[in-house]
């Protein structure tokens, strides 16, 4: 691509999409998130157990309630092939998620990493890339509790008793006559689980129910690390606990509610209630942590009226296609972005070819020369029209010199001069545009795809995690590089020659902190790229050059 105006115009795409990473990231507006005090649009404050959101002035406080008596905890354990519960009758709650086929993440130390913390003078000593798996992998700390529930202020649930083993039932009586049954029932599913959670009284009782989780969410919600953190879907949209440190009060996020829970980057649990408008989600301050909470209606419980919330568990990976076919949005946790539709296409297509190679790394080389393969008519379509508008370029000198005081003129007789010797000038950079949504669409696929997890591929172990030899990186900045050489940057001024130097530098730099998978993807994709290039210069026969006007 020798045009400078094919030039220009893929570095301003380059750039507009930088900014808008920038933007999206770190300018856009945060979601809404109500004040204390202030009110739900539209909410009712019925006299019986009605369906509607919180107000948001009736929000729980964050007092403690003491358990009725003393508890003596004793673990049930649920077990699946997929996930590990333990219910404790201190709390009635699941106090552990763990996945007993994966192992917690490895720690991974690049050297470049060793190496500045071996000059700060805080390095470990000898290098080593990788640590050693110490156990299964958990979603809960110790002090963690899920499908906590309770009345008033978010606090202790208190002692229960187990009243049933299949499905498992436990009950608690408190103090003021308030009656809160759990059940915990397994499906035909591994990966899913019937929770029932019935509130019941032998007296009038005032004051907010909730359904909720806690534990010591200590860093902001990331999509891109292994860190768990309380996430919900309201309103059709995404919410992240960002930063709990900031959370002194309780806050609601007014809307409809298809699930909350607790996730990572590859992995969640979550509560989906059958009644989305039954309550609002709150995030808010407990004492062990933070929490969310789905709080109901500020409403009377009666006698011989009991509210049975009824909600939907999942427990598992985040395979896009599983949590798709369970409904309650639960594939919004995959968060594949804008091209989510591509990504899934991609991850389809890696999959059948994980199916046949039985190894991820070889899936991705194979999909890499796949997408190639279905865009090589495209990129030699670019290549010949940049070839056409190098023909021209002499002519378009003269016709710019010609008429440079006259800039109607000009654009008159360039475009007759493209339409004589049949070139169009977005020959080049329109099929790079369509190849646009796939470079994002495998971008996000491969990022957010749990099956990368704890793969391996050559010497790296874990193909989710960075490369820390840097190996991958380092070969696709050198291919970019030689894909420099073999396109002479002629006719371009000298700071965009600097800056256009410089990107091979930025993109090594930006895929050393990404996913070995991501940087495997790219590289092979710079060579394969640098092969076609030298095929296609060899293999183009150059037409006559076009005679000069008269």
């Amino acid at each position: 691509m020798k045009d400078p105006n094919e030039r220009r115009a893929l570095l301003a795409i380059v750039l507009c999409l930088a900014v808008f990473y920038v933007w999206s990231a770190f300018l856009a507006p945060k979601p809404e998130i109500l004040p204390v005090d202030a009110q739900v649009e539209g909410t009712p404050d019925q006299a019986g157990p009605a369906v509607g959101a919180p107000t948001e002035g009736t929000l729980p406080g964050v007092a403690g309630v003491e358990p009725t008596g003393p508890c003596t905890e004793q673990r049930v354990d649920l077990d699946t092939e997929t996930v590990h519960f333990a219910v404790t009758t201190c709390g009635g709650s699941i106090a552990s998620v763990q996945m007993p086929q994966f192992s917690e993440a490895v720690a991974v130390t690049p050297w470049w990493t060793w190496i500045w913390e071996t000059v700060s003078g805080k390095g470990p000593g000898r290098w080593k890339a990788y640590g050693e798996a110490t156990g299964v992998l958990s979603l809960l700390t110790d002090k963690g509790e899920f499908a906590t529930a309770g009345r008033g202020a978010f606090g202790p649930d208190g002692a229960y008793e187990i009243v049933g083993q299949s499905p498992l039932t436990l009950r608690r009586v408190t103090a003021d006559g308030l009656t809160i049954t759990k059940t915990f029932a397994k499906t035909d599913a591994s990966d899913v689980f019937d929770v029932t959670v019935r509130f019941a009284t032998s007296v009038p009782l005032n004051g907010p129910l909730w359904v909720g989780l806690s534990d010591e969410f200590s860093t902001p919600a990331s999509a891109y690390d292994m860190t768990p953190h309380a996430s919900a879907v309201v309103d059709g949209d995404l919410e992240r606990m960002s930063a709990p440190a900031d959370i002194t009060a309780p806050e609601l996020l007014p809307g409809p509610v298809s699930w909350f829970g607790i996730e990572n980057r590859y992995f969640l649990t979550a509560l989906a209630p059958d009644d989305p408008t039954w309550g609002a989600v709150s995030w808010a301050p407990t004492a062990n942590g933070h929490g969310a909470y789905l709080v109901g209606p500020n409403a009377s419980l009666l006698p011989d009226q009991p509210v049975d919330l009824h909600f939907t568990l999942y427990a598992g990976p985040k395979h896009v296609e599983r949590l798709a076919e369970l409904g309650h949005d639960f594939d919004a946790a995959a968060d594949l972005g804008f091209f989510g539709f591509f990504s899934k296409i991609l991850l389809f297509f890696l999959n059948i070819f994980h199916s046949g190679l039985h190894n991820w790394g070889l899936a991705i080389v194979a999909l890499t020369f796949f997408v190639r393969i279905c865009f090589y008519p495209l990129s030699a379509k670019a290549f010949k029209s940049g070839k056409a508008m190098q023909q021209v370029q002499p002519l378009l000198k003269e016709l710019q010199e010609k008429y440079k005081d006259d800039k109607e003129a000009q654009t008159r007789e360039t475009m007759a001069l493209f339409q004589k010797h049949k070139v169009n000038p977005l020959g080049g950079c329109l099929p790079m545009l369509v190849q646009m949504p796939v470079f994002f669409a495998l971008y996000a696929g491969l990022l957010h795809t749990p099956d990368l997890f704890g793969a391996d591929f050559l010497q790296v172990r874990d193909l989710s995690a960075p490369d820390p030899y840097g190996a991958f990186p380092f070969f696709m900045a050198v291919g970019m590089v030689l894909q420099q050489r073999m396109t002479p940057m002629t006719g371009m001024d000298p700071a965009q020659q600097q800056m256009m130097r410089f990107m091979p530098l930025i993109f090594a730099l930006f895929m050393f902190g990404l996913p070995a998978g991501l940087s495997l993807y790219y590289a092979l994709n710079t060579v394969l790229s640098i092969l076609q290039q030298w095929y296609n210069t060899r293999s183009y026969k150059s037409p006559a050059a076009p005679p000069a006007p008269a």
